[in-house]
């Protein structure tokens, strides 16, 4: 009996290793973020206007937990409805990895075509916004990570005054360490994005603000930091997120204002952001209204909103 197990155990591992090289394959061979290559040649010469090439930062797209497994669909659909009226369209990300600042210099200097991004001052000025908002009310609120056995640091908050008695973090490049400063919350202003979950675990500041549809995702991502979310406050303030072209890219902002007003209307908006496990967790949150909401002022008014 013990051989003939053996020769089982054998064969189901030599199995397990061939169905894991085909997966893999799989992978390789029909993801859409793969080169250039797998575009139509059309989208490759810039004289066809028949096919338009789009770079844009899709980098992680089919990771549920990526930011860019939404905003990528969601910039997909504009652009399918509008395929009539503007031609075909491939979609891939840029040869680099871009973020932040140096993702927003790399659409002025064309090496990417479309961004998503938090709204700013300095954003609307240097860039062409598609004021159509693309998360809706949960761009306006943020809950706070803090380090777990620190929750009766915080249960006491309940105004402004209270929370500028602790401190926060914040990444330097991001719009959000404006309204912090402006609201004289004290912050320690940081360049890396994973810094500051390592930061906050080792005590560098008490808490790092989060936006109520991204942190249980990152929660999840730092399970050995031992972080969690306060349990009691909700910070508010006028947000939103837009696509971003080029100034001179007007055609295309054109694009993809015409396809996302199609999916408002014919309810595909609604759809793809309903599917979103954590957007849908954000708005029980909300509805739950169990939480202090302490609300903040910024600095610029967010620009005029067509509702989602």
């Amino acid at each position: 009996m013990s051989a003939v197990y053996l020769r089982v155990y054998r064969l189901c591992q030599a199995l397990k290793a061939t169905l894991l090289i085909y997966l893999l394959a799989l992978v390789v061979f029909t993801s859409p973020l793969t080169a250039v290559a797998d575009c139509p040649d059309q989208c490759q010469s810039p004289a066809d206007a028949s096919c338009t090439l789009l770079k844009a930062p899709i980098y992680h797209a089919q990771e549920l937990a990526s930011s860019a497994y939404y905003f990528s669909r969601l910039l997909r659909l504009a652009l399918e409805l509008t395929r009539d009226d503007f031609g075909a369209y491939c979609l891939q990300q840029p040869d680099n990895y871009f973020t932040d600042d140096r993702l927003k210099a790399s659409l002025q200097k064309g090496l990417v075509d479309v961004i998503w991004y938090t709204t700013s001052q300095k954003e609307e000025r240097q860039l062409r916004a598609i004021h159509i908002p693309l998360l809706g009310e949960l761009n306006h609120y943020r809950m706070l990570l803090i380090r777990r056995g620190d929750e009766a640091k915080f249960a006491q908050v309940n105004t402004l005054q209270e929370l500028q008695a602790v401190t926060g973090d914040m990444h330097s490049q991001w719009a959000d360490a404006q309204v912090m400063s402006h609201n004289q919350l004290p912050y320690v202003a940081v360049t890396g994005y994973s810094q500051l979950f390592r930061m906050l675990a080792a005590g560098r500041f008490d808490y790092f603000s989060r936006g109520i549809h991204q942190i249980v995702p990152e929660l999840q991502a730092y399970p050995e930091l031992d972080l969690m979310i306060e349990p009691h406050i909700l910070l508010k303030y006028p947000n939103s997120t837009y696509f971003f072209v080029r100034h001179s890219d007007k055609r295309l902002a054109e694009r993809i204002a015409l396809g996302l007003k199609r999916a408002q209307h014919n309810g595909q908006f609604a759809t793809l952001f309903q599917s979103i496990d954590r957007f849908r967790w954000a708005q029980q949150q909300l509805r739950a209204g169990n939480r202090k909401v302490i609300s903040l002022d910024r600095p610029w008014r967010v620009p005029h909103q067509l509702t989602q």
